[in-house]
């Protein structure tokens, strides 16, 4: 038998294309040889989802005392801590005037007072500090005069013991340096 010649196709995908529309090629599913059925019907629904009827439930809102504008109860508030309807807190504290410069005058008054009382405690504490400056003085002047009391007095007897005949303390120079003179008693250490 002779060999029999077969065409070869170059382009696999070129026969969906160039427009041989007929052949079966074109008619074949496709190459991966995975088929899909087609489906007659409504797509299938996801199964656990609830009506769009229950989603759409709205819920009432609540409005507070507030938003209401509903003024409370037993309630005594001053005319600068009450707040007027669309403006801010504490614009406007006082409606009178006199009674807003009675409070300030007040107010100041105390102010005035503290930096007094605290003006009077420097000045009292400048007058204690003074004083002290003062004794201070007085003691260091009265240490100075009984210091140079004490020198005269030493430089007094000093004079005083290089005279002949000259008592100094009730007792007389020459006994001092007599021929029987006193000896001054020698300090010893004994080590044991």
């Amino acid at each position: 038998m002779a060999p029999s010649r077969t065409s070869t196709v170059k382009n696999k995908h070129a026969a969906n294309k160039s427009g041989i529309k007929g052949s079966k090629l074109s008619k074949a599913g496709p190459q991966d040889g995975i088929v899909q059925k087609k489906r007659k019907g409504p797509p299938p629904t996801a199964k656990g989802t609830r009506p769009a009827g229950v989603l759409k439930k709205k819920k009432k809102k609540v409005y507070s005392e507030k938003e209401l504008g509903i003024p409370q109860l037993n309630m005594v508030t001053p005319v600068g801590v009450e707040k007027p309807k669309g403006k801010k807190k504490g614009k406007v504290f006082v409606d009178d005037r006199e009674s807003m410069n009675t409070i300030l005058a007040i107010v100041q008054a105390d102010k005035e007072g503290e930096i007094e009382s605290k003006m009077i405690k420097a000045r009292q504490m400048e007058e204690i500090r003074e004083a002290r400056r003062v004794e201070a003085e007085a003691k260091d002047q009265e240490r100075k005069a009984k210091f140079d009391d004490t020198k005269d007095s030493l430089r007094k007897k000093r004079s005083r013991s290089r005279l002949p005949g000259v008592e100094v303390d009730g007792v007389k120079d020459e006994v001092a340096t007599g021929s029987n003179a006193l000896k001054a008693k020698k300090k010893r250490v004994s080590f044991a």
